[in-house]
């Protein structure tokens, strides 16, 4: 009968190999593993300018993208996240041809993906319209504006077709 010395270690022994097992070991890639994606500032490249053929956004030169993501299934949506100035808003929305004015609200249901928390804003702007792109589709149009101070805008975009 083993003792309980050798119990413990056979336990030890044991777990270890569950751990090698399940975790692996050595550094081969699997099928999950991300070290070769591409980096997410590519990502964003990419997604914004997905987003702005789907959706007429053009952005303007004075603006940076902080984030963008994209879901595709039954429907798409694209969300980006922008900082730019008072001018470069303007300039957003005009060459956007958003037809429908900023206006103040006091709080908004959605989560940023990339900036300050909305929730934290001292003073947020919102405008809904609808693009009608060149094939016929029409796209969902959201915009929040963080204004964090006279110079900073923090853009949130939102872009849909259902």
């Amino acid at each position: 009968m083993p003792g309980i010395r050798q119990m413990k270690l056979a336990c030890v022994v044991g777990l270890m190999a569950v751990t090698v097992g399940v975790t692996g070991c050595g550094s081969e890639t699997h099928d999950g593993d991300h070290r070769s994606d591409p980096p997410q500032a590519a990502k964003d490249t990419d997604i914004t300018r997905e987003a702005s053929e789907f959706g007429g956004i053009v952005i303007p030169d004075n603006a940076s993208v902080l984030g963008a993501r994209s879901e595709r299934g039954r429907d798409t949506l694209y969300r980006l996240a922008i900082s730019t100035d008072s001018q470069g808003l303007t300039l957003l929305l005009a060459t956007s041809k958003f037809s429908a004015p900023l206006t103040k609200v006091f709080r908004v249901a959605e989560t940023t993906i990339a900036g300050p928390p909305l929730e934290t804003s001292p003073s947020i702007m919102q405008a809904e319209d609808v693009y009608h792109r060149p094939d016929g589709k029409s796209v969902n149009r959201i915009v929040i504006v963080d204004e964090r101070d006279p110079s900073t805008r923090f853009v949130h975009i939102q872009l849909f077709d259902t």
